[in-house]
């Protein structure tokens, strides 16, 4: 019987994880906008609140410098327009420092931060749509990061469809160690 409701379950998720990219086949094209680490908490790490965000500016960097393994324009068989990194280099830069660190595992973002955190993302207001990852937990006690993948209309800045999502960390380095977890989120999409 655990069988059963195991596989129901599976299959239930299955069906609608597919559903949420069903708008993508109207759309012709987007706008990539990197990860927006501003309202991320790190727990269980042993690195700078200054070590993170000179990582963070890294990790972004990395759609620009490796794209054919972080090409979110394969995985989601929509053309990509622009990947523009400066809107959320502009917010992570102001990340605080002395708010970064938490002790709480259990640390995540409403739905209404999240609207709240693309709203704040000073992208250009022109009509498409665009795609931003936003970070919540990077949790080096579990290996593993959590953020939230939002696609959102770039004119208004109204959340289209978003999902919960993650991706176990690894790889040598702070940089490569969180960036896997980026990587597992974009073969996911």
């Amino acid at each position: 019987m655990k069988k059963l409701f195991t596989l129901l379950f599976l299959a239930t998720s299955m069906i609608c994880f597919g559903q949420n990219k069903n708008f993508l086949k109207e759309a012709e094209s987007l706008n990539f906008y990197g990860v927006d680490y501003s309202a991320a908490k790190v727990f269980g790490a042993a690195e700078t609140p200054a070590e993170f965000k000179v990582a963070f500016d890294r990790i972004n960097q990395l759609f620009i410098t490796e794209t054919k393994k972080y090409d979110v324009s394969k995985k989601l068989k929509v053309r990509v327009n622009e990947i523009s990194l400066d809107a959320v280099n502009q917010v992570n830069g102001a990340i605080n420092p002395q708010k970064l660190m938490t002790t709480d595992t259990n640390y995540t973002l409403s739905e209404e931060q999240i609207k709240q955190i693309v709203k704040a993302l000073p992208t250009q207001n022109k009509p498409g749509i665009g795609l931003v990852i936003i970070a919540k937990l990077l949790n080096k006690a579990e290996a593993y990061g959590s953020y939230q993948v939002v696609f959102f209309n770039t004119d208004t800045k109204e959340i289209i469809q978003d999902w919960a999502t993650g991706g176990k960390a690894r790889g040598f380095g702070l940089r490569n160690y969180w960036a896997g977890s980026i990587y597992k989120v974009i073969n996911n999409l």
